[in-house]
Protein backbone atom coordinates (compact mmCIF):
# COMPACT_ATOMS: atom_id res chain seq x y z
CA UNK A 1 0.00 0.00 0.00
CA UNK A 2 1.22 3.43 -1.12
CA UNK A 3 0.69 6.73 1.12
CA UNK A 4 -0.67 9.75 -0.73
CA UNK A 5 1.72 12.70 0.73
CA UNK A 6 0.35 15.14 -1.33
CA UNK A 7 -1.60 16.34 -4.44
CA UNK A 8 -1.44 18.80 -6.74
CA UNK A 9 -2.93 19.80 -10.31
CA UNK A 10 -2.67 22.07 -13.12
CA UNK A 11 -5.28 23.38 -15.36
CA UNK A 12 -5.42 21.03 -19.04
CA UNK A 13 -5.35 23.67 -21.10
CA UNK A 14 -2.28 24.93 -19.27
CA UNK A 15 -0.28 21.83 -19.97
CA UNK A 16 2.74 23.06 -22.29
CA UNK A 17 4.50 19.43 -23.06
CA UNK A 18 3.95 16.06 -22.59
CA UNK A 19 5.64 13.60 -23.28
CA UNK A 20 4.96 9.97 -22.78
CA UNK A 21 7.12 6.46 -23.13
CA UNK A 22 5.53 3.59 -21.88
CA UNK A 23 4.03 4.16 -18.52
CA UNK A 24 6.18 7.47 -17.61
CA UNK A 25 5.33 10.81 -18.63
CA UNK A 26 7.18 14.05 -18.56
CA UNK A 27 4.84 17.14 -18.12
CA UNK A 28 5.50 20.47 -18.05
CA UNK A 29 2.54 22.98 -17.15
CA UNK A 30 2.54 26.57 -17.74
CA UNK A 31 2.16 27.55 -14.37
CA UNK A 32 3.95 25.77 -10.97
CA UNK A 33 1.81 22.70 -10.09
CA UNK A 34 -1.36 23.95 -7.40
CA UNK A 35 -1.64 22.27 -4.21
CA UNK A 36 -4.63 20.62 -2.71
CA UNK A 37 -4.87 21.45 0.75
CA UNK A 38 -5.07 17.96 1.94
CA UNK A 39 -4.39 16.25 5.34
CA UNK A 40 -1.30 14.67 4.95
CA UNK A 41 -2.07 11.02 4.72
CA UNK A 42 -5.57 10.87 4.57
CA UNK A 43 -5.86 10.01 1.20
CA UNK A 44 -6.29 6.57 -0.57
CA UNK A 45 -6.40 5.54 -4.22
CA UNK A 46 -7.66 2.41 -6.09
CA UNK A 47 -7.25 1.61 -10.01
CA UNK A 48 -8.94 -1.20 -11.92
CA UNK A 49 -9.01 -1.91 -15.38
CA UNK A 50 -11.51 -3.49 -18.00
CA UNK A 51 -10.50 -5.50 -21.12
CA UNK A 52 -12.78 -5.46 -24.12
CA UNK A 53 -12.94 -5.13 -28.08
CA UNK A 54 -11.40 -1.29 -28.05
CA UNK A 55 -8.58 -2.41 -25.46
CA UNK A 56 -7.67 -1.46 -21.58
CA UNK A 57 -10.30 1.20 -20.30
CA UNK A 58 -8.62 2.27 -16.79
CA UNK A 59 -10.36 3.45 -13.82
CA UNK A 60 -8.51 5.67 -10.63
CA UNK A 61 -10.56 6.76 -7.57
CA UNK A 62 -8.83 9.22 -5.37
CA UNK A 63 -10.57 10.29 -1.88
CA UNK A 64 -8.93 12.82 0.42
CA UNK A 65 -9.62 14.55 3.62
CA UNK A 66 -9.50 18.66 2.96
CA UNK A 67 -8.11 21.21 5.31
CA UNK A 68 -10.60 23.87 3.76
CA UNK A 69 -12.72 23.96 0.70
CA UNK A 70 -11.57 24.69 -2.81
CA UNK A 71 -13.37 25.22 -5.72
CA UNK A 72 -12.09 24.30 -8.92
CA UNK A 73 -14.36 24.42 -12.22
CA UNK A 74 -12.27 23.46 -14.74
CA UNK A 75 -10.67 20.33 -16.53
CA UNK A 76 -7.13 19.26 -14.69
CA UNK A 77 -4.06 17.56 -14.83
CA UNK A 78 -3.71 15.61 -11.05
CA UNK A 79 0.09 14.85 -9.87
CA UNK A 80 -0.15 12.50 -6.72
CA UNK A 81 3.00 12.75 -5.00
CA UNK A 82 3.53 9.30 -2.38
CA UNK A 83 5.73 9.28 0.73
CA UNK A 84 8.05 7.02 -1.08
CA UNK A 85 8.94 9.75 -2.97
CA UNK A 86 7.51 9.16 -6.62
CA UNK A 87 4.46 10.95 -8.52
CA UNK A 88 2.50 9.42 -10.42
CA UNK A 89 0.12 11.35 -13.25
CA UNK A 90 -3.41 10.82 -13.45
CA UNK A 91 -5.42 12.26 -16.72
CA UNK A 92 -4.08 13.70 -20.07
CA UNK A 93 -4.58 16.80 -22.01
CA UNK A 94 -6.89 15.21 -24.42
CA UNK A 95 -9.12 13.18 -21.44
CA UNK A 96 -8.48 15.90 -18.73
CA UNK A 97 -10.01 15.24 -14.97
CA UNK A 98 -13.16 16.36 -13.65
CA UNK A 99 -13.26 16.89 -9.96
CA UNK A 100 -15.52 16.41 -6.89
CA UNK A 101 -15.88 18.19 -3.80
CA UNK A 102 -18.52 17.29 -0.87
CA UNK A 103 -18.82 19.25 2.27
CA UNK A 104 -20.63 18.44 5.29
CA UNK A 105 -20.62 20.64 8.42
CA UNK A 106 -17.34 18.96 9.65
CA UNK A 107 -15.54 17.65 7.18
CA UNK A 108 -14.52 18.67 3.26
CA UNK A 109 -13.63 15.47 0.93
CA UNK A 110 -11.67 15.47 -2.70
CA UNK A 111 -13.21 13.22 -4.79
CA UNK A 112 -11.75 12.17 -8.32
CA UNK A 113 -12.80 9.21 -10.27
CA UNK A 114 -11.31 9.16 -14.09
CA UNK A 115 -11.33 6.67 -16.53
CA UNK A 116 -9.26 6.77 -19.50
CA UNK A 117 -6.92 4.70 -21.59
CA UNK A 118 -3.71 4.96 -19.34
CA UNK A 119 -3.12 3.73 -16.26
CA UNK A 120 -1.51 6.26 -13.25
CA UNK A 121 1.54 7.17 -15.03
CA UNK A 122 5.30 7.74 -13.50
CA UNK A 123 6.29 11.36 -13.50
CA UNK A 124 9.76 11.83 -14.53
CA UNK A 125 11.20 15.33 -14.39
Amino acid sequence: MKIIESIQYAPADQIVSWFQKKDTVQVQPYLPWILFPIYVASGDMTTSDKNDKAGNLYTVNISARLTEEVNIKELVIIKVNLCDGSSLIIGAPDIPVDLNQSSTLYLSTLSISYTGINPPLKYTV
